[in-house]
This record gives structure tokens, sequence and C-alpha cells, in this order.
């Protein structure tokens, strides 16, 4: 790193894997050959920290100092915090300091408001990263062909950055001599997520595929899910669906959303695709005699086993 003047920065983030792509990204972009010294600001106090920064190293012109959880830092006393504040605005010295904010949202803090003022500030928020082009820049680069409806099911099927790398890694492991993913190696590696074994659970109910409704009936008895539990979740997804429907006739689109449901684009384009091929009035009518069913258990009127049962077979 040329110069002499500490530099600052702000991660804030709500996944770990984003947050290391990040640092990597700035170590090239200052030319910082250093290995990090870590820190973890609710294990270790804010003077260690402080001395980190102000000591100089014996075998470095430039030190990398990472800290993780530095919300922990907004609740220090005032003093500790004045000195690192003084630290980082240190006009001699040649450091990088990354602070790391994981989950955080309180920008109005009066003490991260002082961080910012000596820092720069990125945010890498797993909704902010478009997945599919990721996944599939990242395959290209690696070598490997997928087409587009492969890469949307994969990422349908990651609800963060750091679950989609690894779906990745499976499958790069998986067809590392054919160099070829498709849709078909997809389903057979990665398990659905719960929420999409719903969702094909409430395709079957919509188009009254009886077969598949008590397939995916047992597939949820196998994880272990009481049949109360499985009807207030196709509640929830039901009503989730009716909401989309609605949505879209507002003129929401799909990036809409996703960025509203805080989901991939991948799980909002099936999110679009079900609300388009299902009327809102079956979806209402499901609605409705899922929560008189859902009152009949609470009631004692009906054995929770024995009333969804009839439900998917009326």
């Amino acid at each position: 790193m040329n110069g002499s003047m500490a530099a600052n920065f702000i991660i804030i983030s709500d996944d770990s894997l984003a947050v290391d792509k990040k640092i990597e990204e700035l170590r090239k972009g200052l030319e910082l050959e250093v290995e990090p010294i870590v820190y973890t600001a609710s294990e270790e106090g804010t003077y260690a920290i402080v001395d980190e920064l102000t000591t100089i190293s014996l075998f470095d012109d430039s030190k990398l100092i990472i800290v993780r959880r530095a919300e922990a830092l907004l609740s220090k006393s005032d003093r500790a915090f004045l000195e690192l504040l003084k630290a980082m605005n240190n006009q001699n010295s040649s450091n990088v300091l990354v602070l790391i904010f994981m989950d955080f949202s309180d920008y109005s803090n009066e003490q991260y408001q002082k961080l910012k003022r000596f820092s720069s500030v990125f945010e890498v928020k797993t909704k902010n990263i478009n997945l599919e082009e990721y996944a599939e820049h990242a395959f290209l680069e690696e070598g490997f062909q997928i087409d587009k409806d492969s890469v949307r099911l994969l990422v349908s099927y990651s609800e963060s950055f750091s679950r989609l790398r690894s779906f990745m890694d499976q499958l790069e492991c998986y067809k590392a001599e054919e160099k070829c993913i498709t849709n078909a190696d997809i389903r057979k590696m990665i398990s659905e997520p719960l929420e999409d074994n719903v969702y094909s659970l409430i395709e079957a109910v919509l188009t009254n595929n009886k077969k598949l409704m008590m397939k995916g009936y047992q597939d949820m008895k196998l994880k272990s899910m009481q049949a109360s539990n499985l009807i207030s979740l196709l509640i929830n997804k039901f009503q989730e669906l009716y909401n989309v429907n609605i949505l879209i006739k507002a003129g929401m689109n799909q990036a809409d959303l996703a960025d509203l449901f805080h989901i991939s684009s991948g799980r909002a384009y099936y999110m679009v695709k079900n609300a388009k091929e299902h009327s809102m009035e079956s979806v209402k009518m499901h609605l409705q005699a899922l929560n008189q069913l859902d009152y009949q258990i609470k009631t004692g009127k009906i054995d929770q086993n024995m009333g969804l049962e009839l439900y998917f077979l009326r």
C-alpha cells in the first residue's frame, strides 16, 4: 500500500462470505499482501484494537486489522471510543482498519456516525447482490456450462450468498469431469428448502393432483412436521400467493417483489409464475378451507392428521 495515511473501512453485511469477498477486493485494490490481524469486538476490548493501530509493525510497513462484530464498539465507554477515533485519524499511520457490522440497521446511532466520519462505508447486503449474475459469471470463470433456467433453480434454493457458494462447490465437485451442470444435477445434489416443498404441495393442491398432494404430505411427515404446523405453513404461503397476485395487479414486477420480500430473484420468479398461473378465487377458496380446518383442530372438533388428509382428498 502506497502513502502514509491510515485507511479505515466499514463493511455492513448480512452474509459472512460476502464480507470475506469484499475484504479480498480491498486487499487487491490496496495491494496489501500482509496477513490480516483479526479481532472480535465483543470479545476483545477497544483498547486492544487501539494498541494494534498505534503499534508499529516490526516486519511490514502496514497492518491489515479486521474487527468483526464491530457493533459492540458502539456501547463502549466514551474514553475508550475517543481513543479509537484518535487512532483511526492518525495521519502518520499506513495501517488499514476494517470494521465489520453484521445485520446492522441503526444508522442514526451517534457513535456509528462518528466512526463513519473517518471511514469509507460498503454495504454488502445479500439482497443487493444479483445472485443469478454472480453464479453465471462464476461458473463460466471456473469452466462450467450451465443454462439460465438451471441457474435460476439453483438460486431459488439459496437463501444467502454463503448458501449459494456452498451449493456451487458441491455441484462443481460432482461434475468436475463433465463440466456441465443441469437441472437434474441440481435436483439430485441439492435438497429442496422446506419452503420449496410447501410451494410444490400448494401447486399440487391448486391443480388437484391428489397423488402429489399425498406424496408431499408424506415427505413433510418424514421431516417430523406435525399436521397442524403444516396447515399453518400452508395458510401462510397461500396468503403470500394471494398477496403477490394483488401486488402484480398493482403493477409490481419480479424485481420489486424480490426487494419487498427480501428474497432472491430466483425465488421471486417462481412466486410471480405461481401467482399468474392460478386465480385469486381459487387461492381464496383454499385459504378459507384451511382457516376453517385450523379452527376445527384447535377447538378439538377433528384430529389434525385426519383433518389434513380429508382436506387433500376432498
